[in-house]
């Protein structure tokens, strides 16, 4: 995806017990991919593996970039999907398979959401993008009922 994200939705099909990652562009395309219990786990172990690294989810979400975007509605608007007109992984969307995370010289993270085979999405995320999409997730997992745990578990020595 070369394109410049608009919104991220994500949605629970209570019959496949899946949860489905729509991603759509300022081009119109929409990409969309379905995540299993499983993936959904070790996805949110490499987000909150990055929000870790990057201060935490407090320090995330008090940058200025995110606070703004929070300000502006990101996590309540509507998810506007009259405008996808172009769907590179088909209607239907992909299974999600693999991940790859790497991160930037520019500290964002470049993560490639992939199915077994064939294409997949790569999103470049800053920090507010990250906790978007965390925070999305979170949401996500919470309708699905999973009881994953959304938040990195903070190891504790003890003298």
């Amino acid at each position: 995806m070369t394109d410049r994200l608009h919104q991220i939705n994500i949605s629970h099909d209570t019959k496949e017990d899946r949860l489905l990652l729509r991603i759509s562009t300022d081009a119109s395309d929409e990409y969309r991919l379905w995540l299993t219990r499983r993936y959904t786990s070790l996805l949110m172990g490499v987000l909150n593996k990055e929000m870790d690294m990057r201060g935490g989810a407090p320090s995330v979400a008090g940058n200025e970039k995110t606070t703004k975007m929070l300000k502006n509605g990101a996590l309540e608007k509507k998810y506007e999907n009259e405008n996808a007109k172009n769907f590179p992984l088909g209607e239907s969307g992909v299974l999600a398979f693999r991940i790859n995370a790497r991160n930037t010289d520019e500290g964002n993270l470049v993560l490639e959401l992939l199915p077994e085979q064939g294409k997949g999405i790569t999103l470049n995320l800053n920090k507010s993008l990250l906790y978007m999409l965390h925070n999305i997730l979170t949401q996500g997992i919470t309708k699905a009922n999973w009881g994953l745990q959304t938040e990195a578990v903070v190891s504790m020595k003890i003298h």
